[in-house]
């Protein structure tokens, strides 16, 4: 035989070797056979018994995570199940002994706070065995050696290395509805904590542009403010028209344009664009016209992707905020009250919180009272059927809920409170009462960690209350009582212009009556006047002061003007995008100055603009600068103090310009006009920020904030 088959043969015979050894070896933990220092062994397996757990009728434990911990007792059982095998165990004292004494034992079994009569461990045991060994007397167990689970590194498994009991968590019995002091109480509370909530989360040092842009150390959001708005809450006086101010800055600077160089809805993250939706709908902005981006239209148009969690179900929230689209299909409340009949979700996480969000929306449009051929008795259904129920199931001892991992998980009582906030359920009814305790009997802790949505804790909590004292669903923003939105809709019901004669100029007028009238009505703050485009009301109204004729449907009507002006920000350099109309250019809460300015007309009209400022160290420059040339400096970092504005042209005697300016320490200014000079002298203060807009001869500008300086411009000297 030749060395190549010698090898050969070695080869074939390790391989029959190991074949044999395959076989045998996981069967060495079942049956006797003989250790390496010649004793039999005899495989051991962990039997565990765990007490029965009931809830006492009095004082109840609400520290949950020691009352929820599994009482059990464990004994070493012989594997083969044997009485002489067991005799052996027992003889020689075997018991399990922590891996590493000293050390905590993580994992302990605890049952999940949910009334059942058979819990199952089996799961949760191996990752408690896996702290473990077998310790016991040798010279008493002679000629054995105990063989344990851990020393053939395998996971536990039941019936093979333990087995365990099925224990009961049962509860007291107690689904006593609190009387009407005691919800009433309990819902005092409930305010308190989101107030007590929002202060934390949301401080009054928080400036709103770094609750939408956040800081290197906060993420803040729109969930937040949103639930800030929603809840009445505000950091400081100026903080909402501040946060519409960075939204606006955070549209343009995207600077996604079409070819004609207008705002494209296109691109961006619908998950993100709908929870900014609800925050400026929530703040009293209209979402439609966020610095010439319409947010609206890039929820619906489908060309901006999202890999966001539940965009189509936030997205719901948004668009039915104010009623956006009135007359749209409700075809995928229906699919979702579909699949929730039908048992089937479109994810796989096991914690309810996903769960409950899968199925949200549909919540809003749940009525008690539907009946079979109503729009919306398959909401009925779902919510009576699967949710109702579903919510009391998970419901855990002490009113909180269970998340599918833990008991009292903040998220998931988050958005179980939302859900059922939003649908107006009863939480004091009895299916709702665990022990005598309702699920605002414990608060969640204020301090809880959101990670990125740090609201979520106040926004649950607001939900139930909304449903309780009958005010709107928490997604519900008609009840914002001064909305923009009411006055772009009566805005965007006028007649085009060319479509107004003198036959149906009464028609025309009594649009814009409407329009006057809901400004009117409301209190709108400066912020929310300038955010108003009011190009379409002017122009209907010069159109309707000019009709003459009524066979004449294109009467001449008087020129539009739009007012475009960006400026250079210390640090930041010139803005991507030129504000317009009352919009505010520059920073707010950042102090930092402005060095420059450029500043042009748009529209049909004969009309020019000049404009000059006074500079740090310069003072007053020489001559005007005009339509869209730079004013200031660059490169010299120096700051802007003033600066005065005014029109020229065929159709100057037409138009008046107003201008207001954010001067260091005196906040903004009143309005200034025609030429006047708008900011400070004599102090070296810093201007911040500048709004600027062109009204038809005789109309006023937006009105001031409460509070505002009655002066436009001042001087120390």
């Amino acid at each position: 035989m030749n060395i190549m088959e010698k090898f050969g043969k070695k080869i074939w015979m390790r391989a029959i070797c190991l074949l044999i050894l395959s076989l045998i070896i996981p069967m060495m933990s079942i049956i006797p056979v003989k250790a390496a220092d010649n004793k039999t062994a005899i495989p051991v397996k962990v039997a565990y018994t765990i007490e029965n757990k009931v809830v006492p009728s009095q004082g109840i434990n609400e520290n949950y995570d020691e009352f929820l911990k599994a009482s059990y007792t464990t004994k070493l059982v012989a594997a083969d199940g044997t009485s002489a095998s067991q005799a052996i165990i027992d003889q020689c004292g075997a018991k399990l002994v922590p891996m590493y004494p000293g050390s905590e034992i993580q994992n302990p079994l605890k049952f999940s706070g949910l009334e059942s009569k058979a819990y199952d461990f089996s799961g949760a045991i191996p990752a408690l065995l896996n702290q473990y060994i077998i310790e016991y007397d040798e010279s008493l167990a002679g000629s054995y050696q105990l063989t344990y689970w851990y020393e053939e590194e395998r996971t536990p498994i039941a019936g093979t290395d333990f087995e365990v009991n099925k224990p009961s968590f049962t509860y007291n019995g107690n689904t006593t509805v609190p009387g009407s002091a005691k919800q009433e109480a309990l819902i005092s509370a409930a305010e308190k904590l989101i107030q007590d909530s929002l202060a934390y989360r949301l401080p009054s040092t928080v400036s709103g542009h770094d609750a939408v842009f956040g800081t290197t150390s906060k993420a803040y959001g729109s969930w937040l403010i949103f639930t800030a708005a929603r809840a009445d809450y505000t950091p400081h006086n100026s903080f909402y028209a501040e946060c519409y101010d960075a939204f606006v800055q955070k549209y343009q600077q995207s600077n996604k344009k079409d070819a004609q160089g207008k705002p494209l809805n296109e691109g961006f993250d619908a998950n993100e664009v709908a929870k900014d939706v609800l925050a400026i709908t929530a703040m009293g902005y209209d979402a439609r016209n966020i610095g010439g981006y319409n947010l609206i239209e890039m929820l619906t148009n489908g060309k901006n992707p999202s890999e966001g969690y539940f965009v189509k179900q936030v997205s719901e929230f948004a668009i039915d905020s104010y009623n956006y689209l009135p007359d749209r299909d409700h075809a995928y409340i229906h699919e979702l009250a579909a699949k929730a009949l039908a048992g089937t979700v479109s994810h796989d996480d096991p914690l309810i919180d996903m769960y409950i969000m899968e199925f949200q929306p549909i919540a809003a449009f749940y009525d008690p009272n539907a009946k079979v051929g109503d729009e919306f008795y398959d909401v009925k259904q779902a919510m009576e059927k699967v949710f109702i129920p579903y919510f009391s199931r998970i419901q855990g001892y002490t009113g909180l809920f269970y998340s599918g991992i833990d008991y009292n998980n903040a998220w998931s009582n988050a958005q179980s409170f939302i859900m059922l906030g939003t649908g107006d359920v009863d939480i004091f009814q009895s299916a709702f009462i665990k022990n005598g305790y309702s699920m605002l009997d414990i608060l969640t802790d204020k301090n809880k960690s959101f990670s990125a949505d740090e609201g979520q804790i106040a926004r649950g909590y607001e939900a139930l209350v909304r449903a309780y004292r009958n005010e709107n669903k928490l997604f519900d923003c008609t009840d914002v009582s001064n909305s923009t939105v009411k006055v772009n809709n009566a805005i965007f019901a006028l007649p085009e212009v060319s479509t107004i004669t003198s036959a149906n100029k009464a028609a025309a007028q009594k649009g814009l009556d409407a329009v006057d009238a809901v400004l009117k009505s409301l209190n709108l703050t400066a912020s929310q006047k300038s955010s108003i485009d009011m190009t379409k009301y002017n122009a209907v109204k010069a159109k309707v002061a000019g009709t003459t004729d009524p066979t004449d449907p294109v009467d001449p009507t008087p020129p539009t003007v739009s007012c475009l002006y960006r400026t250079h920000i210390q640090n930041d350099g010139w803005e991507t995008a030129f504000k317009s109309n009352g919009e505010m250019s520059g920073t707010a809460g950042r102090s930092l100055r402005l060095e420059g300015i450029e500043i042009k007309l748009e529209g049909d009209s004969d009309l020019g603009i000049q404009y000059k400022t006074h500079i740090e160290n310069i003072g007053w420059e020489n001559t005007w600068k005009a339509n869209g040339d730079m004013s200031g400096t660059k490169g010299q970092g120096l700051r802007l103090e003033a600066i005065d504005i005014q029109l020229t042209g065929a159709d100057a005697d037409k138009f008046d310009i107003y201008y207001r300016v954010h001067a260091q320490n005196f906040g903004w200014l009143n309005w200034a006009k025609n030429g006047d000079s708008a900011g400070t002298a004599g102090f070296g203060y810093r201007l911040e920020g500048i709004k600027i807009v062109v009204v038809p001869k005789g109309e006023t500008p937006p009105a001031v904030e409460a509070g505002t300086n009655d002066m436009a411009f001042v001087s120390n000297r």
